[in-house]
């Protein structure tokens, strides 16, 4: 729920153009008002454009692993190695953390204790139930060590902290008075009542069921909910007489993100070995391909190869979809770097691509006709018309 802070906001829902609230916050947790950000900060595509740049030397990445999951691997493999040092803090020794310049090897669940909160409110407690492997460290332990080494900054910082809860003793202070108020969430409570849900204070001990309510308005000037309509916009990368097909990427329930957990269980494994390309009945037929057979494929970047299909209903004709878990079928390989202009979100669900099979290998070939209505979305996008998805749909 980004509470605590993210590009787009300061701790506790606090914006930057709010001085007041900046002043607030500096106080709270002691700092000088004058290093506390003031406007956003990059998104994840903009950390990548300004390592392109030169602008960013170094990066650390805590618990993720961009060179399986992020678009565009080529590009994003060539900008990582313009960075002077790579710091991957994690807890298994994923893709990205094989390249890097420096592991911190991180303690997993079971080995570290602390809080966390879901996507309902409700914050809940992990308890610590054997200590980390070897010389792995909770993340806390890892940032609350590593700022010793900088003058100062621990002392700034971190002055009381020596175990998690000191941190979120600082964190009831800093939410104090916010929507998301925890000044009366305590390990006690939270164990005593199977988890909490923010806002608790003095006014709900218990914290709270329902959010926006009639004593909880919504934090608009009128205290109403605000829909939002979507921009409706073209596909960034059109499909072509080259690469016909849209290819659409996500997850499987059996594989987890990149799979740096998920693959070294057993029974995962087996019933999910490895990625495949779901193909429509029309298409499976004018590839002449059938489950359980192999095929190619390729976009404006590159090339994957030996992908076992699954001849389906579930995509319609000229769309397929792969999951993306898979570093041995690396389908990023693929994906444009096209983003969400406003959530800088990358786009994994529209890159047009080619299918390549055994006995086609030359691929789908449309008829104009088929893709006229794309190009003639981009052509309108760059062209600035205002335009009805239905003026372009064909016979």
């Amino acid at each position: 729920t980004r509470e605590t802070g993210f590009t787009s906001s300061l701790p506790g829902y606090r914006n930057f153009g709010d001085e007041a609230a900046l002043k607030e916050y500096a106080s709270i947790v002691n700092v000088p008002e004058e290093i506390v950000p003031t406007s956003r900060g990059y998104k994840y595509a903009d950390i990548i454009d300004a390592i392109d740049r030169g602008e960013i030397k170094a990066l650390w990445i805590t618990a993720t692993n961009p060179l399986v999951s992020f678009v565009n691997q080529e590009k994003l493999r060539k900008t990582f190695a313009k960075l002077d040092m790579l710091v991957v803090q994690d807890a298994f020794l994923s893709d990205t953390a094989e390249i890097a310049d420096v592991v911190f090897s991180a303690a997993t669940w079971g080995e570290k204790e602390g809080v966390y909160t879901n996507s309902e409110r409700r914050c809940n407690r992990a308890n610590k139930a054997v200590e980390p492997l070897a010389d792995s460290k909770s993340d806390f332990d890892i940032v609350l060590e590593f700022s010793k080494y900088f003058e100062g900054v621990n002392e700034m910082l971190f002055p009381s902290w020596s175990k998690p809860e000191d941190a979120f003793t600082e964190w009831k202070k800093v939410s104090k008075g916010q929507l998301c108020d925890y000044s009366g969430i305590t390990y006690e409570l939270i164990e005593k009542e199977g988890g909490i849900q923010w806002p608790c204070n003095e006014e709900r001990p218990l914290g709270t069921k329902r959010l926006y309510s009639s004593d909880i308005p919504f934090r608009t000037p009128d205290q109403k909910a605000k829909l939002i309509c979507a921009d409706w916009f073209p596909m960034a990368e059109a499909v072509s007489g080259e690469f016909p097909v849209i290819l659409n990427t996500g997850r499987t329930v059996e594989q987890w993100h990149t799979r740096t957990k998920t693959k070294t269980i057993a029974i995962l494994n087996d019933l999910v070995p490895e990625a495949w390309v779901d193909v429509s009945p029309k298409d499976a037929v004018k590839l002449k391909v059938k489950s359980g057979d192999r095929m190619s494929l390729s976009s404006a970047r590159g090339r994957i190869d030996d992908v076992i299909v699954r001849v389906t209903g579930s995509v319609r004709e000229g769309s397929v979809f792969v999951p993306f878990h898979f570093n041995e079928q690396l389908i990023n390989t693929l994906t444009n770097d096209s983003f969400c202009p406003k959530s800088g979100e990358p786009n994994f669900k529209q890159t047009a691509i080619q299918l390549h099979s055994q006995k086609v290998p030359e691929g789908l070939v449309m008829q104009e006709t088929e893709i006229s209505g794309e190009i003639a979305h981009k052509k309108s996008a760059y062209e600035g018309v205002a335009f009805k998805e239905k003026e372009f749909k064909t016979s």
